[in-house]
Formats: C-alpha cells, sequence, structure tokens
C-alpha cells in the first residue's frame, strides 16, 4: 500500500482543482483522495479512503476495473476509462493516467481523476505528455538495438569466413564499436525509465543542483546562486538527473574545466535558468546537433535525455556558449511552473 508520506507530499498541492486527484496501491484501494470530492461526490476523503475503487464504480464497470489490481494490471501505461457513482447515484468520468507511481520506499501504486479534465490541468497533462514520449522513445531504442545487432551478426558471419577481405582485428574493432553502443543505449533506457512514473512535485531548485552535484570533480568550483535557493520548480523527482548531464558534459568534454556557475534570472515572461562553464565551449558544426538523440559528442544521450525530460513540463533548453572558451545552457522555465520557496500551501 501507499505511504503516508507519498499521501502527503502529492495531494496537498491539487487539493482544490478540479477533477478530483486520487491514488490506488497495486491492489486497486484507495490511498489518497483530494478534498473536492466531497463537492462532487458527497463522500468525504476518510470515506473514500482505505476502500477498493470498486466500491465506487459503476455496477457494469467493476469487472474491467479489477483488471487494474493484481496480475491483471496491464503493462502499458496508458489512460484507462470507467464511471464512479457518486453518493447521491450522480455519474462521474473517471481514469488512471498513470499505473507505474512510486512513493519515497519503492511501494507501486496508480493515480487517476475523477471528473472532467480540461487543459489547465498540470499534473495529468505533464503525465499524459511523459507517458507519450516514453513510448516513444522505447520505439527509437529498439529501432537502434536492431540496427546494432545486425551490424554485429553480419560482422560475425564475415570472421567465420576464410576469405574475409577485412582483416579480423579491423572486425574486432567494429564489433566493439557496435556492443559499445548497445552498452549505452541500455544504459540510456535505465535513466529515462523512471521519468513520469511519479507525481510531478514542487521541488527547491538550490536543493535539487546540490543533489546532482558530482562527487569526482576534484578541482571544479561549483558555484549557485543563492537566488536558487528561493524558489521552487513543480516537475517530475527526476529534475536532479538533467543537471547531472549537464555536471557530467563539462566534466567530459570541456577539457579544462575548472569552474562551474548556475544562476536563476526571472522576468515578465517566465524565468531562467543559466548554467555555465569555462571549458573549451561547443564546437560550432556540433552545436546544430547537440541535443539530438544519438548526435552530439560520444554516446549522444546525455543532452538529448535532457531536452527530453525538461520538455516533460514545457521547459526548452539552448546552449548559447562561445566555442573555445565556455559551454552555457539557458533552461527557459515557463510562468506557473516556479514560486518563491517559502510559499505554503
Amino acid at each position: 500500500m501507499i505511504n503516508t508520506p507519498f499521501e502527503n507530499s502529492h495531494i496537498s498541492h491539487v487539493e482544490s482543482i478540479n477533477p478530483v486527484y486520487f491514488t490506488l496501491d497495486d491492489r486497486g484501494t484507495m490511498t489518497s483522495v483530494s478534498s473536492g470530492c466531497t463537492a462532487l461526490l458527497g463522500f468525504l476523503p476518510e470515506e473514500m479512503i482505505g476502500k477498493s475503487i470498486t466500491a465506487f464504480v459503476m455496477p457494469e464497470d467493476r469487472d474491467r476495473v479489477g483488471i487494474l489490481s493484481g496480475q491483471g494490471m496491464p503493462e502499458k501505461n496508458v489512460p484507462f476509462h470507467f464511471h464512479v457513482v457518486g453518493q447521491e447515484g450522480s455519474v462521474h468520468p473517471a481514469r488512471v493516467i498513470s499505473r507505474l507511481i512510486s512513493d519515497v520506499v519503492g511501494n507501486t501504486g496508480m493515480i487517476g481523476f475523477i471528473g472532467e479534465s480540461g487543459n489547465g490541468n498540470p499534473a495529468e497533462q505533464i503525465l499524459c505528455q511523459t507517458n507519450t514520449k516514453i513510448h516513444q522513445l522505447n520505439s527509437i531504442v529498439r529501432h537502434d538495438i536492431n540496427n546494432q545487432l545486425t551490424i554485429l551478426n553480419g560482422y560475425l558471419s564475415l570472421m567465420e569466413q576464410d576469405d574475409s577481405t577485412i582483416p579480423s582485428p579491423e572486425i574486432v574493432k567494429i564489433l566493439l564499436r557496435a556492443a559499445d553502443k548497445i552498452h549505452n543505449m541500455v544504459t540510456f533506457t535505465k535513466e529515462y525509465k523512471d521519468a513520469g512514473t511519479r507525481l510531478p512535485v514542487w521541488m527547491n531548485l538550490g536543493e535539487v543542483i546540490q543533489s546532482a552535484r558530482p562527487t569526482t570533480a576534484a578541482g571544479v568550483r561549483i558555484i549557485a546562486d543563492p537566488a536558487c535557493d528561493e524558489v521552487e520548480l513543480f516537475f517530475d523527482p527526476i529534475l536532479s538527473l538533467v543537471f547531472e548531464k549537464l555536471f557530467d558534459n563539462s566534466l567530459r568534454h570541456g577539457e579544462r574545466v575548472s569552474e562551474i556557475s548556475l544562476h536563476w534570472k526571472q522576468d515578465a515572461n517566465g524565468a531562467r535558468i543559466v548554467y555555465k562553464d569555462n571549458g573549451t565551449g561547443i564546437p560550432d558544426a556540433v552545436r546544430p546537433l547537440l541535443f539530438h538523440m544519438g548526435k552530439g559528442t560520444q554516446n549522444g544521450y546525455g543532452l538529448f535525455l535532457v531536452r527530453e525530460i525538461l520538455a516533460i513540463s514545457g521547459f526548452t533548453i539552448s546552449e548559447t556558449g562561445i566555442p573555445g572558451k565556455c559551454a552555457r545552457f539557458v533552461i527557459a522555465v515557463p510562468a506557473g511552473s516556479f514560486r518563491p520557496a517559502d510559499t505554503k500551501l
């Protein structure tokens, strides 16, 4: 069952939204529900928490909803629609939009909404967009892995031929490169697999940066603007991976990096996070493909992953550094996705 810390951390910022937000454990038991359930359904939250979701579902939907729990749970993370009945008999559309959420100790469950949803529901938008992106990324990676397996099989066949025109040492190098690419792709899938599986939360930017600081950066000074400690971002908890990848990019490719700085800048249209190092910068020839999958430098997945994670919540990233002098990444944060750190809900 999803524990109280999980419920409290995810329910507070959606107490007043319509539709009603709820979470289920992996058996289909309701573990939290926003207070809007009283106005919409006539039930107090405590009257719903601890009961099976099927207790509130229309009779004709109960068998279908049963697949939300136990071994019958579908593997695909796609919206599942059904109807719930209020205390006075009113019928409302409901849907589970993610079946893979987890709390801080690894317990798994599901989240969903009851009632009509509009474009103003940030949590549902983020999760639906993330599910779509993950399916797209899975398809791309499967395609790339199959391509590399084709190379492996083809050149292994050549090694079996006595009359091959390519020397065996050269074939071995090609095989090793293909194996290394497959390894990078598998690592990439491990890193993005958690994106969108937890409800977005408000996170202190300074704390996120601190948690992402590399442990193997001897001689590199990392300076975060004090303003970063004074702002919170509404984002998937995987946000720290964005900064881990930026730090890694500087240390791997900056060659002479001795200082990295991060600044928070706010204006009338939103805000920006400016990340800058004093390394060798991004070559002009690389910049156009810097955030493309499989492009850029070496395995080409790090900065692509950064862009895709940020895009989940409508954030964008660009590189505006000077080749030979510095790399400078600007993350655009849309209005409504940040707030002062002392805001109380």
